[in-house]
């Protein structure tokens, strides 16, 4: 192998200002490649792969080949020209500046100061003129209420089915596609958070809260109001088999009226912190899922937060065995936690019908009538039979 071949591993710190600049992933990474950036005197090797749900970059050169392709390195100006343009603009002014005291001296020299041979007249004095200054122009606000679209959201609440309408708009959602959704350093900061706290998304969605909790004087039942309204939302079973441009932002899974895991499970965990419920998510390898907090009797794992699956209506707390495809729920996924929420979730009774569901599901495909009943009204009572 000879010197030109050999790439070495170098931190991003020594790094030159260019490479730090084009190296920068410019879409969400779902997948391990490499990429090279040609340069002088070093062309550069990039490898971003996704572990366990973060981005790790890893660097690498070696002595230029003379490739031709520049691929992204940017021409910079020479320093030594904007110091020559420095250095010359100084000798104008310094020569302007010169040349005027000789002119004033001249003048001087030439035009005798007049003599008063009189007192000033006295002046009246003149109202001051007015300055009218020309407004500075505005840029306008962006009409985000354009193609507004009413959309019957269903949910069920003890035992009783209910729907809210709710009108979300196309020029917000459009502008909310168009964001950033990749991530550079930090995975929770640079993308969860940044679906999450909007200040477009609070303002338009601040209704939608107002509407949950004009359906019940009770906070717990609001909650679980949400919590039903974005497990009745459909599925969005074109992205699970096809390939995803990254999640989406609450307002646009509303807009859309369907979305993976991901897509409701944000969309949940926002509601409930704006209902102030301490609110986490539960990020597993291929799955994610909300947690809110609750009585150590009903939580996850003792994290101290009841599991809530989104993607279609289940119990809260009750953990399915197995997930399309063969997934199964691990007891150590990693916890993103959402600021502001205080309040904590009486669960007790979705815990005892719950696990009493669970129980039956072991009995097998045939109950009797008494295991049946129990099964019908539990099934009934959360719509555990809905089908997106």
């Amino acid at each position: 192998m000879t010197g030109s071949d050999y790439w070495e591993t170098v931190n991003y710190h020594i790094l030159p200002h260019w490479m730090k600049r084009v190296s920068k992933p410019k879409h969400w990474i779902k997948n391990t490649y490499t990429k090279i950036f040609y340069g002088k005197p070093y062309d550069y090797k990039v490898e971003y792969a996704v572990v366990h749900g973060k981005l790790h970059i890893n660097y690498w050169r070696k002595r230029s080949t003379e490739n031709p392709i520049a691929e992204h390195k940017s021409k910079s100006t020479p320093v030594l020209f904007y110091l020559l343009i420095i250095i010359v603009l100084a000798g104008i002014g310094f020569i302007w500046y010169n040349n005027s005291d000789l002119i004033n001296s001249a003048q001087s020299s030439i035009i005798p100061s007049p003599t008063i041979i009189a007192a000033a007249p006295s002046l009246s004095p003149t109202p001051l003129q007015t300055i009218r200054s020309t407004p500075i122009p505005t840029t306008p606000n962006i009409n985000f209420k354009q193609s507004p679209k009413t959309t019957s959201y269903s949910y069920i609440s003890k035992g009783n089915h209910g729907i809210i309408s709710f009108t979300t708009y196309g020029g917000l959602a459009d502008h909310f596609s168009k964001e950033d959704h990749s991530y550079y350093h930090d995975f929770e900061k640079e993308t969860i958070m940044e679906l999450l706290k909007n200040d477009n998304q609070d303002e338009y969605l601040q209704p939608l809260i107002e509407t949950i909790k004009k359906k019940s004087n009770n906070p717990d039942d609001q909650a679980k109001i949400a919590i039903s309204l974005v497990q009745y939302i459909p599925y969005n079973w074109n992205a699970y088999y096809g390939v995803s441009k990254g999640w989406y932002y609450p307002y646009e899974t509303l807009y859309n009226n369907k979305g993976v895991c991901a897509d409701k499970s944000l969309l949940l965990a926002y509601l409930l912190n704006q209902l102030g419920y301490d609110t986490i998510i539960f990020e597993f390898s291929d799955h994610m899922a909300v947690g809110v907090k609750s009585s150590s009797n009903y939580d996850f794992y003792d994290s101290g937060y009841a599991f809530i699956e989104t993607t279609r209506p289940t119990i809260i707390t009750y953990i399915p065995d197995t997930y399309y495809g063969g997934f199964t729920i691990t007891p150590n996924p990693n916890i993103i936690h959402l600021n502001g929420g205080k309040n904590s979730l009486d669960v007790s009774q979705e815990y005892r019908d719950a696990t009493r569901l669970k129980q039956l599901e072991a009995m097998g495909e045939v109950l009797d009538q008494t295991n049946y009943y129990d099964w019908a009204r539990i099934s009934n009572y959360y719509d555990l039979q809905y089908d997106s």
